[in-house]
């Protein structure tokens, strides 16, 4: 059976603790054909150091970070995501939300 891609976005500012959970919602998923992209929107707070310490942990899962050198704001952050996002689809999550363990699957 054909898995395609699927890239989450995720936009973040200052919320290393609650990305850690978001992104650690994404790769527990039962489907596991799957992108994560970050994009840090000039945080301040650990951020960056939690999530290449995931990249670290995880090196077989996709997690790409990207950050911006000052606060660019939410939408910029996300068409930033979105413009390197590789999937056949694409979908969001919110730093501070997690998915379900078949949130991906069900889709």
């Amino acid at each position: 059976m054909n898995m395609p891609l699927v890239s989450v976005y995720i936009p973040t500012h200052n919320r290393a603790e609650l990305l850690n959970k978001a992104i650690l919602s994404i790769l527990n998923q039962t489907y596991k054909n799957l992108e994560v992209v970050v994009c840090d929107d000039g945080s301040t707070d650990n951020t960056e150091n939690m999530v290449k310490q995931l990249i670290n942990l995880h090196p077989n899962k996709n997690i790409l970070y990207l950050k911006n050198e000052s606060a660019r704001g939410a939408c910029y952050s996300r068409n930033k995501c979105l413009s390197l996002a590789q999937g056949l689809y694409v979908t969001g999550l919110d730093d501070d939300v997690e998915f379900t363990p078949d949130r991906i699957e069900s889709f």
